[in-house]
């Protein structure tokens, strides 16, 4: 039997043809494939050929461990098998597309769908947590949306029992791996895409320094979906076959009682978060003068558009999380790779920050570097232009105008705070130096000019900014 070419695409395994590769991870590799005989679609996960008994061991209890769960939105376990020296897995393959696809495809989500995945994905950890199952973190290739709301999973069981007293590690893990496969796809200028960044970005980072539970970030997304929902008009309704409403109706009674369900379960804690977020999770009640500081963000308008622009530069925690990802060849696609270094020369694309490992000794220990006492939220210094590029594409953000920075640190605050590079007229690479204008010789109130876009100076950071619609949010 001719050995797979996994290479060169599509290639038979089994009675399997192997059409597109999903994603790559430490232990296999996802496909999506057709069964010739059945004529079905189905997702099948390799085991690395090279694999040792080790690898060979885990593989089989994950199998048998994704086989006798049951799980809301998870995809059904087919069958296990070796073709030559060759163990893999097929699961049924979902209906819509990966979120994996769609940022390979730079596709979007709307509002409701990036909500219908969070809600989802919170029944889903609630559900495995009661039935007593482990799971690993989601990721952007195990996670399907079709329409505006069916979502469905590939089965994130692995060997193993839940143990609550893991929780406290599991739970951010699982948060800040769904906010990376989301971020690349967040919606864009569309209604609610305000509320649905900030919700991702407690996701990532917690809420005022802890974690919201599954139930209440699934409850949070609700809302968002329920303020964000077109309103039919009487003639459209009246315009409906009858049936269909009458389905309608049923299912918004079902989606009551289950969010009454989740509600009663979580109702103290929800009530203290949701008291807490109002002002920046629910529409206020009157329109804020701009510029105002908002969850970590000040909103500025600049001529007829809106922005957001983040109230301090990006962090160590934060890029050091971002360099790992993108060092690791297993973990990121070239495709994503070239999705970041856009519009970067090639001899750019190494990222990493000047006294780096200096950087990251002193924040982790709280202690100091050039004379600076530093912590995982300190500013990141020693960035070069196309790093801090390199980022923000990473994120689905821009580097801020010198315009923009200017108002955000009027706002926000200037004390402590590093150069930061910024863009302004003829695409001239501008900095702001201590919260004030560093102006040139002749004393134009214009910022000081960087010639070299590659310069690392290690007083130097970067924040983002992130256009928003003024007519939409």
């Amino acid at each position: 039997m001719a050995q797979p070419d996994f290479n060169n695409l599509p290639t038979r395994l089994g009675v399997y043809t192997l059409i597109e590769r999903l994603g790559h991870h430490e232990l296999t590799d996802l496909y999506l494939a057709t069964q010739t005989h059945m004529e079905r679609d189905v997702v099948v996960q390799v085991l690395h050929p090279e694999s040792d008994k080790q690898a060979v061991d885990y593989f089989l209890r994950m199998v048998r461990a994704k086989g006798a769960a049951e799980l809301p939105r998870v995809s059904r376990v087919l069958e296990s098998m070796m073709s030559g020296n060759i163990w893999f897995l097929t699961q049924e393959q979902p209906v819509g597309r990966s979120l994996a696809q769609m940022a390979r495809d730079e596709v979007r989500l709307s509002t409701r769908q990036a909500c219908a995945i969070i809600s989802a994905a919170a029944e889903l950890y609630t559900a495995a947590e009661t039935r007593g199952y482990d799971t690993e973190p989601l990721e952007a290739d195990s996670i399907f949306i079709h329409g505006e709301g069916d979502v469905h999973f590939l089965s994130p069981v692995v060997p193993g029992l839940f143990d609550p007293a893991k929780q406290e590690e599991r739970l951010p893990a699982q948060m800040q791996a769904l906010a990376d496969a989301l971020e690349p796809v967040l919606p864009q200028n569309v209604p609610g895409q305000t509320r649905v960044a900030t919700l991702v970005q407690w996701l990532r980072e917690g809420y005022e320094g802890s974690y919201m539970e599954w139930q209440s970030v699934g409850s949070t997304a609700a809302i968002i979906n329920e303020q964000t929902a077109p309103v039919l008009s009487r003639s459209s309704v009246e315009n409906l076959n009858s049936r269909v409403v009458t389905q309608q109706i049923k299912q918004k009674r079902a989606q009551r009682k289950m969010k009454r369900l989740i509600l009663t379960i979580g109702i103290s804690l929800l009530a203290i978060i949701l008291m807490a977020c109002v002002g920046v999770l629910l529409a206020p009640a009157e329109v804020k003068p701009l510029p105002y500081n908002a969850g970590g963000y000040v909103y500025i308008e600049c001529g007829s558009s809106q922005y957001r622009v983040s109230g301090r530069p990006v962090s160590i925690g934060d890029y050091h999380k971002f360099l790992v990802k993108y060092e690791d060849a297993n973990s990121m696609h070239e495709r994503k790779r070239a999705l970041i270094n856009k519009g970067i020369p090639e001899q750019h694309t190494n990222h990493t920050p000047a006294e780096w490992e200096e950087q990251l000794q002193a924040a982790s220990a709280n202690g100091l570097w050039r004379g600076r006492r530093l912590n995982p939220e300190s500013p990141v210094c020693g960035v070069s232009y196309w790093d801090a590029l390199a980022y923000a594409n990473y994120v689905g953000a821009q580097l801020p105008s010198a315009q923009l920075l200017s108002g955000a640190r009027e706002v926000a605050g200037k004390e402590n705070l590093p150069e930061e590079w910024c863009t302004g007229e003829r695409q001239a690479i501008t900095v702001y130096e201590g919260g004030t204008l560093v102006l040139p010789p002749t004393g134009r109130e214009w910022p000081s000019v960087v010639p070299d876009r590659a310069v690392r100076d290690v007083n130097r950071g970067f924040r983002l900014v992130y256009p928003v619609s003024a007519n939409k949010e």
